[in-house]
């Protein structure tokens, strides 16, 4: 067997497991669009199966900032730079414009995560997002079925408005309630972020100051609708090279803030309603995570070996011995045709043209000597032997 057979043959028996599964599974017959949102949902039991979250600009997420705030109070003082003023009287504090933000305060102060379940049923809710703030719906969604999410943006006159729809993990959401906080605080570290928020997606993966979403394509700005389905290939896990691995949830963030990013839609100036809802379909077949590395594999071995089978082909293609075709035959060459007999049987006279015919019988004439015949030896040369020759033929 060659070689380019042999290379081929194996790599033929490494695609066909893989397009019998293509075939005979319902993967291949029938898959649900992304903007089936259609079914029959269950009221969320909250923090049990997802849990309701937000940022307001009025409220730091930051437990050290609430410290320094209460310390301030405490002890009678304004911070002023780098000089601390002792006053007599505490200044009276503005309090917060909260007429944009139906937030309660459970939402955005309460940090407590509790182990939710897997995503499992189809739930459907409204959540109220205030002007410049962000609303969030964290969930544990399953590899063991397909997620799909439509949400729906409206003021609170039913009209369609724009905003920004993120699916972040536990680690981008941290990143991204990062830049939020650094953004209302007005420090350097928000000018940074959004100096290097929109560098080329090549380059994402360096960027340690900016946030990215799930995959970084689950990020849908400027839109009023949001259609999106997800697969799992298995549990989220991080992994850093410091720390041990570590569970990631899921968020799915409305947001309403004029965030880092530069095509992001602006602070609406009104109360944002935002209708979710989640449909999960259990999946049939779950292939294993190696085998997208696996076809890339047979691809590359592919693409390798072909110079090789190519390469071999042609040295062998000089090497066949071809036969010589002479024309003019000669005593090394065996003969074309068979020597026709033509005594051998009638049926060779059948076949034969006019010009190649049998020759003919030939006929004795009597009276004739035959050339066969032996002549008379003659032994003398005399009178006497020729008189006696003559008479012996008479």
């Amino acid at each position: 067997m060659s070689a380019h057979i042999r290379v081929g043959s194996i790599t033929l028996t490494l695609l066909l497991p893989m397009l019998f599964v293509m075939l005979s599974t319902p993967i291949s017959m029938q898959v649900q669009a992304a903007d089936s949102c259609s079914g029959d949902t269950s009221p969320i039991r909250w923090n049990e199966t997802a849990q309701r979250m937000a940022l307001v600009p009025f409220y730091s997420g930051n437990w050290w900032d609430s410290w320094f705030e209460d310390d301030d109070r405490r002890n009678g003082r304004r911070g002023n730079g780098n000089n601390n003023e002792d006053i007599a009287e505490e200044e009276p504090q503005t309090p917060p414009d909260t007429s944009l933000n139906p937030e309660e305060p459970w939402m955005y102060e309460d940090w407590t995560l509790p182990r939710l379940e897997p995503l499992e049923e189809n739930h459907y809710t409204t959540m109220l997002i205030g002007n410049d703030s962000v609303g969030a719906l964290r969930v544990n969604l399953s590899a063991n079925y397909r997620t799909t999410v439509c949400i729906r943006l409206q003021d609170m006159n039913l009209n369609a408005i724009d905003g920004d729809v993120y699916l972040l993990t536990t680690e981008q959401y941290d990143n991204y309630a990062q830049s939020y906080e650094s953004t209302h605080q007005e420090d350097g570290y928000s000018e940074l972020e959004q100096s290097l928020s929109n560098i080329p997606p090549e380059w994402r993966s360096f960027n340690f100051l900016g946030w990215k979403s799930y995959r970084d394509s689950h990020e849908y700005e400027k839109t009023s609708e949001v259609n999106f389905a997800l697969n799992l290939d298995g549990p989220e896990v991080y992994t850093s090279l410091f720390s041990d691995s570590d569970w990631q949830d899921f968020y799915i963030v409305i947001d309403t803030w004029d965030n880092v990013h530069d095509g992001d839609a602006d602070a609406p100036n009104s109360i944002v309603a935002a209708d979710v809802t989640i449909i999960t379909t259990e999946r049939s077949l779950i292939l294993p995570p190696f085998t997208v590395s696996l076809v890339f594999f047979v691809v590359l071995l592919g693409t390798l070996s072909l110079p090789f089978i190519l390469n071999a082909k042609y040295m062998r293609a000089g090497l066949v011995a071809e036969i010589p075709q002479n024309i003019v035959p000669s005593l090394d060459t065996a003969p074309e045709y068979t020597s026709l007999n033509p005594l051998a049987s009638p049926s060779v006279q059948e076949v034969l043209p006019s010009s190649m015919e049998a020759p003919k019988d030939v006929v004795q004439i009597p009276g004739l000597v035959s050339h066969a015949d032996p002549l008379p030896q003659m032994t003398s040369t005399g009178p006497d032997s020729q008189a006696k020759s003559e008479s012996e033929l008479l």
